[in-house]
């Protein structure tokens, strides 16, 4: 059975920094209409989805999530250091949107390992939007265990100022998971993101406003059944 909270809206506190760095606009995509070149404060975890190399440097330079260098996490036999637009099933969500452009990155480090890809969506039939994509990133942590920031993270996404944000823990998919649903004013992002040992893999979709597209229960569906693929597929044989 999924757990659900709701969260009301947080209210801004003008004169605190944000806890963590902002994260960097996602890649210029030339039809996301009122979107290129902003830079978004996403919910934690929909932000490790779409980190760039130069923030997933920073982390990895750092430690890592976790931070600790004692004893390497579990890596469940994942692989590492893919080009993740290459092995990233899509299959659910084909179902509802049309990918195009592919756009991938790939962050090698001792400390750990990051796959990146990006793609911009465009709904079927009635549901076409040029302006919505989806942003993949698969992280094997080789020191330090991610498990206490994801918890957090994943938890606590309702942290943003104005923001309106759901989070469902789903069962059955790795260690722990969550699908984190956000509303803010410039945006509307749907996360899933999977704790597994050593790696994690969160998606998103990002979309310019509530209500565009498919409907959020489709999407959690293809996400959760993709993410299963996926996974599956990153695993040594």
């Amino acid at each position: 059975m999924n757990d659900q909270h709701q969260h009301a809206p947080n209210e801004p506190s003008p004169s605190a920094p944000p806890p963590l760095p902002p994260v960097p606009p996602a890649p210029p995509v030339s039809n996301r209409a009122g979107t290129a070149g902003k830079r978004f404060w996403i919910p934690a975890v929909a932000g490790a989805v779409a980190a760039s190399v130069v923030w997933g440097a920073a982390v990895a330079l750092t430690g890592g999530f976790g931070g600790s260098d004692d004893g390497a996490p579990d890596a469940r036999g994942y692989r590492s250091g893919m080009n993740l637009c290459e092995e990233q099933s899509t299959k659910a969500l084909e179902r509802l949107y049309s990918l195009k452009s592919p756009d991938s990155a790939v962050l090698r480090h001792p400390n750990m390992d990051r796959s990146e890809c990006h793609r911009d969506l465009e709904g079927k039939g009635a549901d076409g939007d040029g302006s919505t994509m989806v942003s993949t990133t698969f992280t094997l942590h080789k020191k330090g265990d991610p498990a206490p920031a994801y918890i957090a993270e994943s938890e606590g996404a309702d942290y943003l100022p104005k923001s309106k944000t759901s989070v469902k823990k789903i069962s059955g998919l790795g260690e722990r998971a969550y699908f984190v649903q956000s509303d803010m004013e410039y945006g509307h992002f749907l996360t899933l993101s999977v704790l597994d040992g050593g790696a994690v893999y969160a998606v998103r979709v990002t979309s310019p406003r509530k209500g565009e597209g498919p409907g959020v229960d489709k999407v959690e569906r293809a996400l959760v059944e993709d993410a299963r693929a996926t996974l599956a597929a990153l695993k040594r044989s």
